[in-house]
């Protein structure tokens, strides 16, 4: 295990940071409550409304790795504000956008402030906490991403009936600069404090991908991510266009979904706390979203036993990002990678967010059917339980 330079806690200044996270999380769990609406205004398709979901997720699914590791050249508070700035313009342009050209390029810039940050932040995390309490802080930040959609769908129809999806881009941009400002007041003087980097920035990039640690957690968060988004974002327009439901009890379904993923992730940092493996998390989480994704399209189940499953998916699912978070400080090559294995962890991450909402949209648009949908996830299953063997074997030695 890497050994990360020894700390007190400082829980005021992570409970800033876990804040920060919600807020930016909003950012992916505000465009499915919003793109009915956005259909309507601006003529999208069905796989055009899939991509303004998804190309918020292209640069993070390029650039994470690099965007971590040159956090750690420039300051990782700096890299937070500048991130905090570029989220802001996205979003505020993406409110007055008339084409869905414009909004495209709005979600693409929201998304290199997404990076920025998310993968920055529990970097800030663990440089901030003991041996004894890293584990559990990023256990916690693990809840920031199904907390900040879960909020942020919960929140949207009542923004969305009175000032359209427009409105809720704004109160997003406003939310964001207000973090700006709070992270820009407590955060001051953490980089000064924070042991430098003095490998050259390419040798970290180096080292990072030639140890097979940091591979095989990224790939797993990629499966993870995909599966999971591909059906807390479609689960909207599924309930609403195939179950005939309301935009708000479509939306409160689906954040359901996201509130349950919450307090998985809270049972898997218990888990990581009592020292279960970690490949025996992912492969217990794994095989529970496999097997329920199977049930949740097809028409053969009462809706009341198929939105269970949707709970069941995501709760028993949210094991395996706990426990990949937290498996950072041990995979990481040595603490000069920190940054960088971190990034490559949420590239993953972003490559599933990219690629999961308009796959889905595909595989329904050419077999006019959502029943295929849990096929494809249930792929994603069957790769990361070998993964989850190779997590195994690695840290077996």
């Amino acid at each position: 295990m890497t050994k990360i330079t020894p700390t007190p806690t400082r829980w005021n200044i992570i409970f800033i940071a876990l804040a920060a996270g919600v807020i930016i999380a909003g950012y992916a769990g505000k465009s499915p409550p919003a793109i009915p609406g956005m259909r309507a205004e601006l003529s999208l398709s069905l796989i055009t409304a899939g991509w303004v979901i998804s190309i918020f997720s292209a640069l993070g699914s390029l650039t994470g790795m690099m965007v971590g590791g040159f956090a750690d050249r420039i300051g990782r508070v700096k890299m937070i504000l500048y991130a905090l700035v570029i989220l802001s313009i996205g979003s505020i342009l993406g409110a007055f956008a008339q084409s869905a050209t414009v909004l495209l390029l709005s979600r693409l810039i929201e998304g290199a402030g997404y990076i920025g940050t998310m993968a920055t932040l529990p970097v800030l995390i663990a440089g901030l906490t003991s041996d004894h309490d890293r584990g559990l802080a990023l256990s916690l930040w693990s809840s920031v991403t199904p907390l900040g959609m879960a909020i942020a769908m919960v929140a949207a129809p009542s923004i969305i009936e009175p000032a359209g999806w427009r409105g809720l881009w704004l109160t997003t941009a406003s939310l964001t600069i207000i973090f700006f400002l709070l992270c820009g007041f407590y955060f001051r003087g953490i980089d000064a404090q924070t042991p430098k980097n003095r490998e050259p920035y390419w040798d970290n990039i180096k080292k990072t991908v030639s140890t097979s640690g940091p591979w095989l957690i990224s790939l797993c968060f990629l499966t993870y991510t995909l599966q999971w988004i591909a059906i807390m974002v479609w689960l909207p327009t599924f309930a609403i266009e195939e179950r005939g439901l309301g935009l708000g009890l479509a939306a409160s379904l689906a954040a359901a979904g996201v509130i349950v993923n919450i307090f998985g992730n809270l049972f898997g940092a218990w888990l990581v706390h009592r020292g279960v493996a970690r490949w025996l998390m992912i492969t217990i989480g794994t095989c529970f979203m496999g097997g329920t994704s199977l049930l949740i399209f097809p028409d053969v189940l009462p809706d009341l036993i198929r939105f269970g499953f949707v709970l069941i998916f995501s709760f028993m699912g949210a094991l395996q990002p706990t426990t990949l978070l937290a498996g950072v400080p041990v995979h990481t090559p040595s603490q000069d990678q920190l940054g960088a294995t971190n990034g490559l962890l949420y590239q993953g991450s972003q490559i599933g967010l990219f690629f999961g909402p308009p796959v889905v949209a595909l595989v329904v648009t050419f077999t006019g059917t959502w029943e295929f949908v849990g096929w494809f996830l249930f792929i994603g299953t069957v790769l990361n339980l070998a993964m989850a063997q190779g997590i195994r074997l690695l840290e077996k030695q």
